[in-house]
């Protein structure tokens, strides 16, 4: 048997060579960490008009939330994002966003992979629809009848559009009529004949229709009331106090038809017309009867009507 000796510099030095050996097991059991590369949104809810919570439907990169019918869409939402475990969003959970599809969410994985999501509202109204009343006249009214109108004037909005593609819009306050099925509304008096195209947005969806044409207005004629006696040869004025007659005086006749109730027939006289109202010539040796009503006639001799003087008309004087 052969026996070796050590003295304590040999033990130092065979202690260190153990404790390198040491060390270097334990370094080579060491565990790495992967990063996590997940970079999902596993949850997006928001609340509707009435405070409740509506949760997003995501597919691949887009984020759908589904709004209910008939309440106001919102232009900005404040949701609340659930994403994966060491993942960061921008713009962050409860930061205010706008409610459209240029909105867009990134989701950063803790290894620092990246996937962005757009979102897409959803919007669950009907889409509404709707007829016109073609029989439209200047300085009247438009007439529409359809389903699912929003009665809601903040919901709901009217406009023209003219040939030259400018919206004119017409203000809630003309609204007569305004429920889910009909809407009446008056034309502003700034609206000239022609044809436009009618514009219906409500609840966020927007429906064009027509061009329509616009027609002239109702003719409007009166005796004023201060007229009560006129004199053989004189004239007797007709007016036009809303202007209408300015659409008509190249359409109209310039003869006019009175009746004789003396002699039980029409007796004819001649006008002139102008913009502001119809001048009628009384003939020197017409009747001393009273004059109740007027009869108008186009140029083609139909009648277009008739000028009435109710109670005792206007006075023929010599």
């Amino acid at each position: 048997m052969i026996y070796f000796k050590f003295g304590r510099a040999g033990i130092t030095c065979i202690f260190s060579v153990l404790l390198a050996i040491a060390v270097l097991t334990v370094a080579s059991c060491k565990k790495e960490y992967v990063k996590y590369p997940y970079n999902q949104i596993e949850q997006f809810t928001i609340q509707d008009a009435n405070g409740i919570s509506l949760k997003a439907t995501i597919l691949d990169n887009e984020i759908m939330v589904y709004y209910p019918p008939f309440q106001t869409i919102p232009d900005f939402i404040t949701p609340q994002i659930t994403v994966s475990d060491h993942a960061v969003i921008a713009p962050a959970s409860g930061t205010k966003v706008a409610f459209s599809n240029s909105t867009i969410f990134k989701v950063k994985a803790q290894d620092g992979s990246i996937k962005t999501y757009t979102l897409k509202p959803m919007i669950n109204n009907p889409r509404p629809v709707f007829d016109i009343d073609p029989s439209i006249r200047i300085w009247s009214y438009i007439n529409i009848s359809g389903e699912y109108l929003v009665a809601d004037t903040n919901q709901t909005k009217l406009l023209l559009i003219d040939k030259n593609n400018k919206e004119i819009k017409i203000q809630a306050t003309a609204f007569t009529t305004f429920t889910a099925i009909h809407l009446v509304a008056n034309l502003p008096l700034s609206i000239d004949t022609g044809n436009y195209k009618v514009k219906l947005v409500t609840n966020g969806q927007a429906i064009v229709k027509g061009p329509i044409h616009f027609d002239i207005p109702y003719l409007t004629l009166a005796i004023p009331e201060d007229i009560k006696t006129v004199k053989r040869g004189q004239n007797l004025l007709i007016t036009s106090t809303d202007g209408s007659l300015k659409y008509y005086k190249n359409l109209l006749s310039n003869k006019v038809s009175v009746y004789n109730s003396l002699e039980g027939k029409m007796l004819s006289m001649d006008v002139t017309i102008t913009d502001a109202g119809i001048q009628v010539h009384i003939p020197a040796d017409f009747p001393l009867l009273n004059i109740e009503s007027v009869i108008i006639f186009d140029k083609n001799g139909d009648s277009y009507g008739s000028v009435d003087r109710y109670g005792d008309g206007v006075k023929v004087t010599e």
